[in-house]
Order: C-alpha cells, then structure tokens, then sequence
C-alpha cells in the first residue's frame, strides 16, 4: 500500500481545481425563475450523447430535400431583383418568391462530406446538445443556420445533419467564408445572401472579418465596427427576408433556427409575421453589452416563447440564448 504524502495530496487538489476550471469556462444558467435550475455537469453530459437515446441508425442515409427550381440562363434575374429591391416589395410577393428560389438558393450537395473533423459529432459551443434533448432528439426535422462561417467551426446544425438525418438551410453573407462552406459537401440548402433587417429584399454594404462580419446599415453598426477594432472590407450583398426564403423553400415549419449576425438578431426577428410560421426553438447571439439581451428576451417571450438557456463562454465569444416555443409538442 502506498504511503499518503503531501504529493498526492498535492496532485489530487491540482485535478479538482482543473475540473472546477472546466466547469467555470462552460458556465451556462437559466434566464428566470420560473424553469428549474440548470445543473453545468448536466449540460456537460449532454455532449456525452447518452445511449438511451441517440443511438441511431446510421445504415439509413439522410435524403437531402429538393425543391423545383426553373432557372432560364438567357434571364437577367439580378436585373429583375433590383426592380424588386428599388420597390422595396413586400416579404410574401411572388416574383421575389420565384427569384429566390429558381437562382438564389443553391441545392444540397450529393458529394461525400469534406470535413476537417469528419468524425466529431459537436460543433456548436453546448447550443446543439442542449436544443437536442429539448427537442426529444427527433429525426428528419428542418433547421435554418444564418451566420453559418465555414459550414463546420462552430456550427450548431451539423450535428442535426449528420446524425438527426435533418435537412436544412445554411445562409452566410461573407463570399469568402461561403467558398469554404461550399467544399464542405454539406446536404443543405445553401445562400450567399444575408437575412434583411428591413420586411423588404435590398442589396446592403457587408463588412468581411470572419466571424465578425455583419450588415453595415446605420451609424450603430458602423460604431460597433469601430469599436472592435475591426478593418473595413466591405462588398455588397444581396439580403433578403427570413419569412421570403422560407416562403421559397416552401418550409414554414422550422424546428431549430440559429441566429448569429454580429448585432441585427432582434431587428430580424421583428420581420417574421410569427403567426404564418412555426419556428419550435431558437438560439440568437445578442450584442455584447450589459443588459442587451433583455429587448431580446422580453420581444422574443411576447411571441409565445420560454427563454430556456443563456450559453456564454468564458473569453465572450459566446453570447446566446435559447427560446422555445410555449406548449411545444414532439
């Protein structure tokens, strides 16, 4: 038997701080105290992905979703978009529902998958696995990622994709970003388009940074930009809104939108007419600043949703939190 020495001791108490530690940087709380307090280690072992329920049969491929899509290469359709975006039309009118879908949304990949992680199952920052067994890890659903970077580094949906055999829509603005989500063969509707927080189709000026790119639109978001130091790279995008794209999609069922803008989540949540669509759980990044989430939450709650979760990450690059929809049946 080895004798109990100051070193064991010593080592021991480093294990314990070390675990603490872990704990303290994927803190996550709940947003009022109406919901039952959630434990961290729970939402730790969420990621674990129990057996109960997440086996799945992975003999039975996901099918990826198509949609009839009539594109005429002799049609100046960005010609036809600049009449709408000078109308400024509204979200529901059908030649702006036609365009999106015959030359805006590009269809799901049939290629294999070209990850740089091909065998991780969580992408996301502890949103996916949380939406996951709050959802009763239903199949075949549908999701919405805008701000989805690369298709792969931090992406909340690629799990639902691959293991959930969800279909879906990955929207990105920055031209670079979505260069690289393109060679990812994800099995998703994709869009180089931003989501307008206007009820009306425009072309907007998008600052490029990577993760940090957004909408350039008014003297606030050109502040932000300022203030984070960011340098100016700017293109136009072609920007849309969500309640349009869903119409061409011909998809008003939504289980799982991800919002991550970089500013404009609330302002894009106010175009959505929520009583012609149901959206089941949201996760939306709010701005970075004390107290800015609580617009988010009191607008959000308004339409008939719980805030379930705030996620943060201990260095700030993590900021969202999750609704769900009140009386929700799986």
């Amino acid at each position: 038997m080895r004798p109990y020495t100051a070193g064991t001791y010593l080592t021991g108490t480093s294990v314990l701080i070390c675990l603490v530690f872990l704990i303290y940087r994927n803190q996550t709380r709940p947003l009022s105290d109406e919901h039952k307090p959630v434990d961290t280690n729970e939402i730790i072992l969420e990621k674990v992905i129990s057996q109960d329920h997440k086996n799945t049969d992975h003999s039975e491929k996901l099918k990826p979703m198509t949609i009839y899509m009539n594109r005429n290469s002799s049609f100046d359709y960005k010609a036809a978009m600049m009449k709408l975006n000078k109308a400024k039309v509204s979200q529901d009118d059908p030649m702006l529902v036609k365009l999106i879908r015959d030359y805006y949304i590009e269809p799901p990949s049939n290629a294999p998958y070209n990850l740089q992680n091909p065998e991780k199952m969580e992408f996301s920052n502890g949103q996916t696995p949380f939406v996951d067994s709050r959802l009763n890890y239903i199949e075949r659903g549908f999701y919405i990622e805008c701000g989805a970077l690369n298709g792969e580094k931090g992406s909340n949906t690629l799990f639902f994709e691959k293991v959930r055999k969800w279909n879906g829509l990955l929207i990105e603005a920055d031209p670079e970003n979505y260069k690289v989500l393109k060679t990812k063969n994800r099995k998703a509707f994709t869009m180089q388009a931003c989501l307008n927080p206007q009820p009306y189709p425009a072309v907007m000026t998008f600052n490029k940074a990577f993760n940090r790119g957004r909408v350039v639109h008014d003297q606030e978001a050109k502040n932000w930009i300022k203030k984070q130091n960011i340098p100016k790279d700017e293109v136009h995008i072609q920007c849309f809104p969500l309640y349009s794209i869903l119409l061409a999609l011909d998809q008003l069922t939504v289980d799982f939108f991800s919002l991550d803008v970089e500013g404009d989540e609330l302002n894009i949540l106010k175009t959505i007419p929520w009583g012609e669509v149901n959206i089941k759980m949201l996760t939306v990044e709010y701005v970075h600043d004390v107290g800015s989430s609580a617009g988010l939450k009191s607008y959000v709650e308004k339409q008939g949703y719980d805030s379930m979760l705030k996620v943060s990450r201990w260095d700030g690059g993590v900021n969202d939190i999750i609704f769900r929809k009140k009386g929700l049946s799986h």
